[in-house]
């Protein structure tokens, strides 16, 4: 009997102590301004709108990287840069440095794609309510 009374009694103080903290966060709560609570939200919305506006521009400027880095690896091996002693470790280095300029442009390829999806969606939506 006394092993099933600890457990019990635990699980017991546990729910308590839930229910007390609960009901006195819910108390502060709702003694808070309304409007001083919306206030800071929209702050913290600018704050992130802000944050995702400066994450967009450095993928804008990393895709565009990526195309002029593509375009320099081009350049690069029209010009001899594989010719010479050891060729091949020179065409690894070329096609690491593609696939990383592939991966820079990635996040323009699916804002596109997003883009015309986003379109299809529209049409697709119109058309099922008619």
């Amino acid at each position: 009997m006394q092993r099933f009374q600890t457990p019990v009694l635990c699980a017991g103080s546990a729910l308590l102590a839930t229910l007390i903290s609960f009901g006195s966060g819910s108390t502060e709560a709702s003694q808070e301004d309304p409007n001083k609570v919306l206030a800071q939200l929209r702050a913290e919305i600018l704050e992130l709108e802000v944050q995702v506006l400066t994450c967009q521009e450095f993928m804008i400027q990393q895709a565009a990287a990526g195309k002029e880095l593509t375009e320099a690896l081009a350049r690069s091996e029209a010009e001899g840069f594989t010719a010479g002693i050891n060729p091949r470790s020179r065409e690894v280095l070329l096609e690491g440095l593609r696939a990383q300029a592939k991966a820079m442009q990635s996040m323009e390829s699916k804002s596109k794609s997003k883009d015309k999806s986003k379109d299809s969606d529209r049409r697709q939506g119109r058309r099922q309510r008619r």
